[in-house]
Formats: structure tokens, sequence, C-alpha cells
């Protein structure tokens, strides 16, 4: 897959008018085994006011719901500290460590979007952390204020008096970011271009996916852009398994853990949707330790 906008979305989603407003089949799953019933939601981490309305569907589920989990807590030490363990401690900058061609382009590219940025800003970021905003750029500037579906979640259920939570740590999430070599980010970064040089449109058509909530037309869309240059094949091997199917495992294991530990409580899940997609997904874990999972219309 091309690289960071996985994570991006992870993170990190095929096609439909943008005059919807509201997410009308969200990715929502009640799982089932005995007396035991929790749900799974997935959620695309952008701020776009289409993105904005939780469904009804969702917030009947939150309501049902003792506790809430998303990813990481998303609480006001949150940005904070995410955006701190986005930065390198080195002294150099990124025309030390970057090759000039692909910093030209970096800049070139980010230009187009807003003519009046330059890398200048970035400077002191992590390689990875750069291709990551570089996918979300024009998304950020058009929507400052608007936060991902993900912090809305989380609002949500805190107001309505549940107890709320992640089921990662940040230091996790980006530490599995840091398991790559620099040249392993430089790699990420140039295979970023390519790829949103030849598909400008990507993040928008993701969002149409997303709001459309199809899950064989989202899983097609996601094929169509893996492993399909040799150049950056084993990397993209690395990302998938490094990024999703390894997380998905842990969170899988704490789920199950949490599950165990208070099996009369109810939850409910809001991952990144590609969590809840294909093999190795936390659905599949489950569908395959018995519990019933089906999708929630």
């Amino acid at each position: 897959m091309k690289i960071f906008k996985l994570f991006m979305l992870l993170f990190a989603l095929t096609i439909l008018s943008f005059s919807r407003d509201s997410i009308d089949n969200p990715f929502l799953w009640e799982v089932k085994k005995g007396e035991q019933t929790f749900y799974l939601f997935g959620t695309m981490h952008l701020g776009d006011p289409k993105l904005q309305i939780l469904p009804k569907a969702l917030k009947i589920a939150i309501d049902k719901s003792d506790e809430v989990r998303t990813e990481v807590p998303m609480n006001a030490d949150f940005q904070v500290k995410s955006a701190a363990l986005m930065m390198r401690r080195d002294t150099k900058s990124l025309q030390d460590i970057i090759p000039k061609p692909l910093y030209q382009r970096t800049e070139n590219y980010i230009k187009q979007i807003n003519p009046q940025l330059n890398l200048v800003p970035f400077d002191k970021m992590k390689i990875w952390a750069l291709s990551a905003v570089t996918t979300m750029l024009e998304d950020q500037l058009k929507y400052p204020m608007l936060e991902a579906i993900d912090s809305q979640i989380y609002t949500y259920a805190q107001n309505m008096g549940k107890g709320v939570g992640g089921i990662e740590t940040v230091e996790e999430q980006i530490n599995a970011m840091d398991t790559f070599s620099l040249d392993e980010q430089i790699m990420g970064l140039e295979s970023t271009l390519d790829y949103l040089e030849e598909h400008g449109d990507f993040m928008e058509e993701m969002k149409i996916l997303y709001l459309l909530g199809d899950e064989k037309k989202m899983m097609a869309f996601i094929e169509g852009t893996m492993f399909k240059n040799e150049k950056y094949q084993k990397f993209d091997e690395k990302f998938m398994q490094v990024l999703l199917f390894d997380r998905n495992s842990v969170m899988a294991q704490r789920i199950e853990s949490l599950l165990q530990k208070k099996p009369i409580k109810r939850y409910l899940f809001a991952f990144g949707v590609m969590h809840f997609l294909g093999e190795k997904s936390i659905v599949e874990h489950f569908e395959h330790k018995g519990y019933s999972v089906s999708r929630v219309k």
C-alpha cells in the first residue's frame, strides 16, 4: 500500500455524491457471545463537516454501553503528547536528511496546496510524520478547527456519563512508526508523493467511501492501491504488518482482557475502520473466537 496514507486514516476507505451530509451506513458491528455484547465502530481520523454528525445507530450503541474506548485516550494531553513525539531530537534540518530532489518535490507539492507554505515549519519533524502531514495537509487547512469523529465520540460518551479511555497509549502508536529506519521513512515519503501526485483526490475519495459504508467497495479500493510498485513492496509489507496486523492482534487481546475482567460490562470500541476490515482484522479475530459479529443497520 502507498505507505503512510493508511496510517493517517490507519489509519490511517467507492463512489457517492458529496451531497451526503451524514454517515448513513456506519461501520458499526454488534458482537455477541452468550450473555456478552459489545460494539465495534470504524472511524476515520479526519476533521470534516460530513463526519461531525454522529450516526443515530452509533449514538444508540453508545447509550447502551457502559464504557467507550478509542484507540488512544482523546483527552487534553493527547495532542500535546503526540505532537512532541513526532519531532526529531537531532540538530539536523530536513535538508540535511532528505535527498535534495525529494525535499524539493515535497515542498513543491505542499506549495500546490498553498503557495504560502514551505517546509520550514516542518523542519524538526520525523520523516514519517512529514509524510502523514503531507497526506492530510489540504484537509487540515480547509477545516482547521474540526475534530475527527474519534474525538466527537469520546466527548459524546463523556457527556452521557460513560467511562472513556484508550486501548493503546500515544507512545505505543508512535513507537510503531519509529520502528522504520530513516531510509525506510524516506522511501515512505517518496511513495506517498508518488501516490498523491497521481491521485490528488485520494482523501476526498476515501471520505466518500467511508460515508457510503460498503465493506466490499472499501476493500476493493484499498486493495487497488496495494503492492503495485515492486520498489516499495517489502516496505509495504512491513508497514501492513507493523501498523495494522500487529496492532490488530494487540487490540483484540486487550479487548478480550477487558471482557474477561468485567463480563457484564458493555463496551463500545471505536478504532480506525481498517482495523475491522479484511483478513487479520479485529472482526475476524472475534469470529474465530466463536463470537457472532453482525453489522448494525
